[in-house]
């Protein structure tokens, strides 16, 4: 069944890609990608670190400071090479989603004493909807106050992958 409802989600996922840009839109996407990542584990293709990731990315995004904050992650998936290694994580660009997926670095780090490595940015694919763009950030500690007037445009979404070594 995960291919044809696989194949579902992506397509729900390009038709959101290509709306308009809305806080209801990310929170779908959001919920596509935790159906995706579900999927795949229960065919037996992920692995405990990704799940991890993805379980700390769902907590915090549920959290009532989150909650509170209006919401800075959306959703997590494992992606790239599959079989655990690369978790994707979508969240709005701005400083206090930095702040989260750095949270969710250090969790991990506590619980298994391996510390991911983040990247953010797309790849043209994603590029080529003129969607997300690739930006290079400053980390919390030297990233300036980034005004947010709460439209969200593809300038204030981030995409940002850790990478986990699998036990």
């Amino acid at each position: 069944m995960h291919p044809i409802f696989e194949n579902f989600r992506v397509v729900t996922l390009k038709a959101l890609l290509t709306s308009a840009a809305s806080t209801y839109q990310l929170t779908a996407l959001g919920e596509l990608l935790y159906q995706c990542h579900h999927s795949y584990g229960t065919c037996g293709l992920g692995s405990d670190g990704t799940d991890r990731l993805v379980n700390s990315v769902q907590e915090l995004q549920h959290s009532a400071a989150s909650k509170a904050e209006g919401g800075t992650l959306y959703g997590a998936k494992i992606t790239g090479g599959g079989s655990g290694g690369t978790v994707c994580v979508v969240g709005r660009n701005c400083l206090k989603s930095s702040e989260h997926i750095f949270e969710v670095q250090h969790r991990y780090k506590k619980a298994t004493g391996y510390l991911p490595f983040i990247f953010e940015g797309s790849s043209p694919g994603a590029g080529k909807f003129g969607y997300l763009k690739i930006r290079r950030r400053a980390t919390p500690k030297k990233a300036n106050a980034i005004k947010d007037d709460g439209a969200l445009t593809s300038e204030k979404l981030t995409l940002a992958r850790m990478m986990v070594q699998s036990r």
